[in-house]
């Protein structure tokens, strides 16, 4: 019983999920509607001009669930008052978190604590989409850009 399970879960993390998002159901807290992760993001696209997009799927008392479109790059910041939890649904590209390089495909899931600086670039030709949930519930403005130079600074001591 208990292989079974882990089987079940490596298949789901390692490949299944990449193969469609059909199973993505967005949000009974927006109206009660469930729908598909194409159909959500055809109703909430990236503009032109935006390169990055966060929209508020649900909030609780200690976390809250978005999601997050990546046009091109995120920059290297950090959170310094909420731990993140992302989801890659869509897209593919590489992590940045501290001083490891990860590469995140369909189905990656990546946890990222509070102050730790982080930065995504999109390798795919679509804005890459992710599942994100932050502890506490993001308030928005907990967004710090973090300076090449700084770091290097913070690393050395």
């Amino acid at each position: 019983m208990k292989q079974g399970f882990l089987t079940f879960l490596l298949v789901m993390l390692t490949g299944c999920a990449a193969q469609s998002t059909q199973w993505v159901t967005f949000p009974i807290s927006q109206g009660g509607k469930g729908g598909t992760l194409e159909a959500w993001l055809k109703q909430h696209p990236l503009k032109a001009d935006q390169g990055t997009g966060i929209e508020e799927l649900s909030r609780g008392e200690t976390a809250s669930a978005a999601i997050v479109q990546i046009r091109k790059q995120q920059p290297l910041h950090v959170h310094e008052n909420h731990d993140l939890t992302a989801i890659l649904l869509k897209g593919y590209g590489t992590l940045t978190v501290g001083d490891r390089k990860l590469e995140l495909r369909p189905g990656s899931i990546v946890t990222i604590q509070r102050g730790t600086p982080h930065s995504f670039l999109n390798k795919s030709p679509e804005p890459a989409v992710a599942y994100a949930i932050f502890n506490p519930a993001f308030d928005g403005r907990d967004f710090v850009l973090v300076q090449q130079e700084s770091l290097v600074k913070v690393q050395k001591k």
